[in-house]
């Protein structure tokens, strides 16, 4: 069943354009996103995807290997035509998506998928998360999606506001250079974990990771060196993050804490931490730019540069 158009398919098609994202290369800022999408709505399946003028082209992906999908034939072109998310909890029995590429191909039995739309109201693709059973959502992670589409079409227009003010700049990228800062990563959740040390060690940092508060404390006792900062969930299984802080301080009073955390409502002794805190979901951008807040913090107070 062939999905209908919006009425201004012709003004959104420009816009798509406009941003020149069609057939770039991978990205890590998109593939994080997706990941952190994923993660959040615990689900295997996911997409970035842009609704060209007759295929879906995908920017990320996760759980298959299709570099696009044939526009009548998938979930995203349906996804524009909303204004908010799109949720199918059993596109098997819709015959509007019973012939899904991803349906027939992949075996998806839900989909969610949470438009991208740009600041002069174009629709040009979605956000999705998928799984090959039957999958709840919360209105906290349906939430979680939306700031994460806002966050993929304020990347696009900055990029396209930047490029328009230096059209001939271009970016050359070196090796991150070693920074001699030690960062421990304590967070139960593997895959956050994972993506956490990727984020930080893509700049330069030496990062180490611990799954529970017990376990970084071990590592504690035993790294005879500084550890700068300690990146830590605070809801955790053993020991979590703010008992962590306050017996690593009693041997490390050096040591700074930036706390990650949906429930920080639930915590208000961390009104004592001040600005180091930060809420899920966020971007490895904002992680990379609080952590180098915290260090800016301490260089003013001991001087050093």
């Amino acid at each position: 069943m062939q999905s209908p158009l919006p009425q201004n398919e012709s003004s959104r098609l420009e816009s798509l354009r406009s941003f020149r994202i069609l057939g770039t290369s991978c990205e890590q800022l998109f593939d994080d996103i997706l990941s952190l999408a994923s993660l959040i709505c615990d689900t295997p399946i996911g997409k970035i995807g842009f609704v060209d003028q007759e295929r879906v082209w995908l920017k990320a992906k996760i759980g298959f290997d299709f570099d696009e999908i044939p526009r009548q034939r998938s979930f995203s072109a349906h996804a524009i035509l909303q204004s908010d998310i799109l949720l199918v909890p059993d596109p098997i029995a819709d015959a509007t998506f019973a012939n899904n590429l991803l349906v027939t191909e992949v075996g998806v039995r839900f989909y969610a998928g949470m438009p991208l739309i740009t600041s002069s109201d174009q629709a040009i693709g979605a956000i999705s998360v998928m799984d090959r059973v039957p999958h709840l959502m919360t209105e906290e992670q349906i939430d979680a999606l939306r700031i994460l589409a806002r966050r993929i079409v304020g990347e696009l227009e900055t990029r396209c506001t930047t490029h328009a003010q230096s059209p001939h700049q271009r970016l050359h990228l070196e090796p991150p250079r070693h920074r001699p800062i030690t960062i421990l990563i304590v967070e139960d959740n593997d895959n956050l974990r994972n993506l956490l040390r990727r984020t930080l060690e893509g700049v330069g940092f030496s990062v180490f990771s611990a799954a529970d508060g017990a376990d970084a404390l071990r590592w504690s006792e035993q790294h005879e060196g500084t550890i700068e900062i300690v990146v830590s969930d605070i809801v955790m299984p053993e020991l979590n993050g703010l008992v962590l802080s306050q017996r690593m301080r009693v041997a490390r009073p050096e040591t700074k804490f930036l706390f990650i955390t949906s429930f920080g409502d639930q915590f208000p002794e961390l009104r004592d931490y001040g600005a180091n805190i930060l809420e899920k979901p966020f971007l490895p951008s904002e992680l990379l730019r609080r952590v180098d807040d915290i260090l800016d913090q301490g260089h003013a107070v001991t001087g050093t540069g």
